[in-house]
């Protein structure tokens, strides 16, 4: 299913927007609702989250995932301001890379995109292998048939310890029936093979956002993304973690709409002439 929020009749571009990982396009509601009457939304559920799985998970990246998207985005027939969270983030950078034509402004919440640490340092290794390590408890769960601990294991990394049973148990069960869809996200992004040096190439104004409570390779790879990017900035929330667009999206929203707003309708610098001494 898709989400579509639209507004009275107005001339600015829409907004797309990819939900995380274990969620859908629901997570952006909010967001449509806080720009009610300025910004259409469009929230598409990315492939087992609502939309159709793909075939062959993994095997070209996040790039069939894109595909579907930029699709829809073709049919809006104007540039778009594209919004991605953590799994959502990796495919926006994806498109971005792919039709950067189609995209007037990028707003980013700590992208998944963790396929580019096995080429960095010491530092970058150790982080691959923490996430990979949460990837692997993951499959290893859902092979002995208890996705439930699998998903407890996932959901811990990412929120803190005791954060799977914070949520009652038809949460619980609708997050176990994820796992899947979770291993799929995670065979696409370890399968991408662009560079940071790609990222180079992107020219339009990105808004990169992290939690300062969020893991530590979220962050890192936050920061790597937007130093990349040319010109990008970047933007560090305290008190927020990984999942603050779902959890906390009254902190999020307001900072995408600025930067959405700012790229739409750029301000005008005044500045005072200089005054002489009497």
């Amino acid at each position: 299913m898709t989400v579509r929020l639209s507004s009275p009749a107005h001339a600015n571009a829409p907004i797309v927007a990819l939900h995380s990982s274990a969620s859908s396009g629901a997570q952006w509601s909010s967001l449509g609702e806080d720009l009610h009457g300025r910004f259409d939304v469009m929230a598409p559920d990315l492939p087992g989250y609502g939309a159709p799985s793909l075939d062959d998970a993994g095997s070209a990246g996040t790039q069939p995932i894109a595909e579907r998207i930029v699709r829809q985005v073709e049919t809006f027939g104007v540039p778009v301001h594209l919004v991605g969270h953590s799994f959502g983030a990796t495919v926006a950078l994806k498109i971005a890379l792919m039709r950067p034509d189609l995209i007037k402004s990028l707003t980013l919440y700590e992208p998944a995109a963790f396929h580019f640490l096995q080429w960095g340092g010491e530092e970058e290794l150790r982080l691959g292998t923490t996430i990979k390590a949460v990837r692997d408890a993951l499959a290893a769960h859902v092979a002995e048939g208890a996705p439930e601990a699998g998903m407890r294991a996932f959901i811990d990394f990412w929120n803190g310890a005791g954060a799977f049973d914070s949520f009652g148990s038809k949460t619980q069960e609708r997050f176990a029936a994820m796992a899947g869809s979770i291993l799929d996200d995670f065979a696409c992004g370890f399968s991408e093979s662009w560079t940071l040096e790609d990222l180079s190439a992107l020219k339009m104004p990105t808004l990169m956002m992290m939690g300062m409570e969020s893991p530590a390779i979220a962050q890192h790879v936050a920061i790597e993304i937007a130093g990349a990017i040319r010109d990008a900035r970047l933007a560090m929330l305290p008190g927020l973690g990984h999942m603050a667009p779902v959890f906390e999206p009254g902190w999020v929203n307001p900072r995408i709409f600025e930067h959405i707003a700012g790229t739409e309708r750029p301000v005008a610098n005044c500045y005072w002439p200089e005054r002489s001494a009497a």
